[in-house]
């Protein structure tokens, strides 16, 4: 017969177990909650970068337009993986005139007055997005019914906007960007058409 202490369970151990398992799900929650911020954190710059890449896009659509007096038609969809709510969002396009400090930073050259593409949201922590559109000062955008006619075939169905109005946003639609200046017009004119 054996009369001493049974080996295998100590009894400092067993009351250590509770605290030791209390310790590691704390360390667990906060894996998790780094780790969750961390898959947030790259969701957002990969929904960043797409937004960058859809406004480079309309940047090169509309500065061929104005530069080879032509028309283009393309889909803008900054948006595509509903990353942000577009409702809580701004893209739009800003005629800034006389503030040579501004557009030197934009632009990164020289000049007094420029187009400036603007995004920002609210439902992202801190995300902006400025582009600097190479157009002449004094191209204008127009969107009457006069000078920019959506009655033809090819444009059934599209609006056309002012996108540097201060309350048009560039919302997520197909465009077409038309420039109707006329052969011995100076600057251009440039009709733009969405879309939804």
């Amino acid at each position: 017969m054996f009369f001493g202490k049974k080996i295998g369970f100590n009894e400092k151990a067993q009351s250590s177990s509770p605290f030791e398992l209390l310790v590691a799900i704390i360390m667990m929650g906060f894996v998790i909650i780094i780790g969750s911020q961390m898959i947030s954190s790259a969701n957002h710059q990969v929904c960043l970068a797409n937004v960058d890449k859809s406004m480079v896009e309309f940047k090169s659509m509309l500065e061929d337009t104005v530069t080879f007096r032509t028309s283009n038609k393309f889909d803008f969809r900054p948006n595509s993986s509903n990353c942000y709510k577009e409702t809580k969002s701004t893209m739009k396009i800003e005629a800034i005139r006389n503030n040579p400090r501004y557009c030197g930073s934009i632009c990164g050259k020289a000049i007094d007055s420029c187009f400036v593409m603007i995004f920002y949201t609210d439902s992202i922590a801190n995300a902006s997005k400025q582009k600097c559109l190479n157009l002449p000062p004094y191209t204008s955008f127009l969107w009457d019914n006069v000078s920019c006619p959506t009655n033809t075939e090819s444009l059934s169905g599209y609006k056309a906007i002012d996108p540097t109005k201060p309350n048009t946003n560039l919302s997520s639609g197909s465009y077409v960007l038309v420039n109707v200046a006329a052969a011995g017009d100076t600057y251009s004119k440039i009709c733009t058409y969405v879309r939804k």
